[in-house]
């Protein structure tokens, strides 16, 4: 969490509702897999039964309001 992000593009900035300006919380990198619950179906397509592949060919940025002025002041950004 926290750190400098690593943007595929060009640095995007956002503003809360509240008028803060938000901050850069946590990044996906693409092609991040995440391992399969036993019992659970595998993910069509993907390249191992084992994973589910998330975010192909996209960054995904979280940024959240300071502020912390409702806990849902969070917005994602994509990036690809």
């Amino acid at each position: 969490m926290g750190g400098t992000p690593s943007w595929a593009q060009d640095p995007e900035h956002y503003r809360c509702a509240c008028g803060a300006d938000l901050v850069y919380v946590c990044q996906v990198p693409e092609g991040r897999d995440f391992a399969v619950h036993p019992g659970q179906p595998e993910q069509p397509y993907s390249v191992r039964a084992d994973t589910y592949w998330l975010f192909l060919g996209n960054e995904v940025y979280l940024l959240a309001c300071p502020a912390r002025c409702d806990p849902a002041a969070i917005w994602p950004v994509n990036q690809h």
